[in-house]
């Protein structure tokens, strides 16, 4: 049976570890902390096979080349505009160390774990963000977070509504893994902008219960994200109202609602 194990990383980041029950090899998903990891693989004597990259963010990428040195030989999957294209971090030296540059529509096959995906483009956070989605699973990233969503960086609202919607077209049991303990903070602001939206209080209670016991309050469904986070809701009439009455102006499309939310979290919950 395939385990998703979470490693927690810097202040609330995770780090993805997919693993076969009877195996001692594992996959790693945006390992930013080599130290974490190399300590977890040390202790249980795991040997990483494939690395896979959501995008270029050195909290993402950045034990990659240390990983890559002490286990030579590993798959790094990456989205293909790390090597084509000059990352936005200048200090990201990790374009040498990919083995299989991706785009939209490729499909990333482990044979050791037995695993597939298929790669989905989901530019807004960065330009060059992707997920990989199969087994029932999507790795998101910074895109969708537990009931919220990634800053824009070098993406725009049209790119990131327009993935939230490609996300959106997904099964709703489809277990959504980000990259970031943000969920409570983040129901905090879908009150504001939803205050009548029971889904979201009883989920508010269900994550604080979690994370008074120290779970994790991911992966989250679909399903879940669809009735309770506000920037995957951006075509609800309630949230539309709620973001036109924070703009003081009429919204006309998805973008300028999605716009308008992410700059209230922005500027005034943040």
């Amino acid at each position: 049976m395939l385990q998703i194990i979470p490693i927690p990383a810097f202040a609330d980041n995770y780090i993805w570890m997919l693993q076969n029950d009877d195996s001692q090899q594992v996959v790693l998903v945006d390992p930013g902390d080599e130290r974490k990891i190399m300590r977890f693989l040390e202790q249980e004597s795991l040997q990483p096979v494939a690395i896979m990259i959501t995008h270029q963010h050195y909290d993402h990428t950045g034990g990659v080349a240390a990983l890559v040195k002490k286990y030579p030989g590993m798959k790094v999957i990456s989205p293909d505009s790390i090597v084509s294209e000059k990352p936005l971090s200048i200090d990201l030296p990790i374009a040498e160390f990919i083995t299989q540059p991706v785009s939209d529509g490729d499909q990333v096959e482990i044979a050791e774990l037995g695993l597939q995906f298929t790669v989905l483009a989901i530019p807004g956070h960065t330009l060059d963000h992707v997920a990989y989605y199969g087994q029932g699973m999507v790795f998101c990233g910074d895109t969708v977070f537990g009931c919220g969503c990634g800053r824009l960086f070098s993406g725009s609202a049209e790119q990131m509504s327009a993935s939230m919607d490609r996300l959106s077209a997904l099964p709703a049991e489809t277990r959504m893994y980000c990259a970031h303990e943000y969920t409570l903070d983040n129901i905090g602001f879908a009150r504001w902008v939803e205050p009548d939206n029971q889904d979201i209080v009883a989920r508010d209670n269900v994550e604080l219960a979690k994370q008074e016991k120290g779970i994790p309050t991911i992966p989250s469904t679909l399903e879940l994200e669809l009735k309770t986070n506000p920037f995957m809701r951006f075509g609800k009439p309630e949230v539309k109202k709620a973001a036109e009455k924070y703009m003081g102006k009429a919204l006309f499309t998805d973008a300028e609602v999605f716009a308008a939310i992410r700059a209230w979290k922005d500027q005034e919950y943040d």
